[in-house]
């Protein structure tokens, strides 16, 4: 049963399922083959408050849980670049008809 929070440096009790994220680690095919397989139900069940969730997430690591810090989020995207193009030689210029056709 989950107690607590599975970063062992907090010490945050599990009250709600609205707090924070639950997560549920199956074992490798090679874990499984060695132990004779898991029953489903042994499938182990961890919990990381809400301010642990926001900094780590936990990986399965063979034969236990570790926690890993998440990647650094980028602050902003990085904005498209702008590109003009300029014409090079004379430029020609063309007048404007008015529609008009001449008899």
């Amino acid at each position: 049963m989950v107690s607590k929070c599975a970063n062992p440096a907090c010490s945050e009790k599990f009250l709600y399922l609205r707090q924070g994220k639950i997560f549920q680690l199956t074992p490798t095919p090679e874990v499984e083959a060695v132990g004779g397989g898991f029953p489903p139900s042994l499938h182990e069940r961890f919990w990381l408050c809400d301010k642990c969730c926001k900094e780590m997430t936990l990986v399965w690591g063979g034969n236990e849980a570790k926690l890993v810090p998440l990647p650094a989020e980028p602050l902003a995207p990085p904005s498209p670049v702008r590109v003009e193009v300029q014409e090079k030689g004379p430029s020609r210029k063309r007048a404007a008809s008015a529609g008009l056709r001449r008899r």
